[in-house]
């Protein structure tokens, strides 16, 4: 059976995506049913400064231990490679997605893929395994997650097998066209059909009230009053609205 998405989201909501943090985006899930959507120990090796979160499309890509009679028939044209296909298949506001198997012994990105992701209007890269070129992937500015960094490249141990197929990622399974949102906190991979829920979730939460809720535990009030905050406290945060002029 071949597994893939069919529920589409538009380009706007992806935009009102963004304003949806990780960590909210993970909790909803979870109230949602979806209980292993945080990818573990994948984390921000560049993020460019002022910028919130990035958000697009999954196309994955899947690398295997690199096997000595398979490997040059699987590189004998570079245009045929995987990893090359995935990278020039990117389109504005997809996410590449790299299963290597949680392989820390070579980088499979560096700046020159990166550079040319960002150009063909990707979002970031997210891999499940090492980098290499940190400092020169800094300089392209571009979002890109992983589970390290080593300084030698993809030839030394892997070879890519699988491009647009369901991979693993972080211990999540990530389907073709799943939405993927990442911010400082880390990556979470979304079902399509989740996403306006997680975005109505958010736009219900009450910002000001996680405001006042902040200001009070810095006055010294008590997380068993205040968070989640009970009856009383619920009718302090109604007055000092008042007080205020929110109401």
């Amino acid at each position: 059976m071949i597994i893939k998405n069919t529920y589409d989201v538009s380009d706007e909501l992806l935009e009102e995506l963004k304003h949806v943090s990780v960590s909210t985006a993970s909790h909803t899930l979870v109230e949602m049913g979806y209980r292993n959507a945080y990818m573990q120990g994948i984390l921000p090796m560049c993020f460019p400064e002022g910028q919130s979160s990035a958000v697009g499309r999954a196309v994955t890509l899947r690398f295997i231990p690199l096997r000595e009679d398979l490997v040059k028939q699987q590189y004998e044209s570079l245009t045929e490679s995987p990893h090359r296909s995935a990278l020039e298949s990117i389109r504005k506001n997809d996410v590449l997605v790299i299963d290597t198997g949680s392989h820390m012994e070579t980088g499979v990105i560096g700046d020159i893929f990166t550079r040319r992701l960002r150009y063909l209007g990707g979002q970031a890269i997210i891999v499940d395994g090492c980098i290499r070129d940190l400092i020169r992937i800094k300089d392209v500015n571009f979002p890109v997650f992983s589970k390290g960094i080593h300084g030698s490249a993809i030839p030394r141990t892997l070879m890519s097998v699988g491009f647009n197929e369901p991979i693993r990622c972080g211990g999540v399974g990530v389907v073709p066209g799943d939405i993927i949102l990442a911010d400082r906190d880390g990556v979470v991979a979304i079902p399509p059909q989740c996403i306006e829920e997680i975005v109505k979730s958010a736009r219900d939460h009450d910002e000001l009230l996680e405001k006042w809720i902040k200001l009070k535990l810095d006055e010294g009030a008590s997380l068993h009053t205040h968070y989640p905050p009970n009856t009383e406290a619920k009718h302090e945060f109604e007055q000092w609205k008042k007080e205020n002029g929110y109401v």
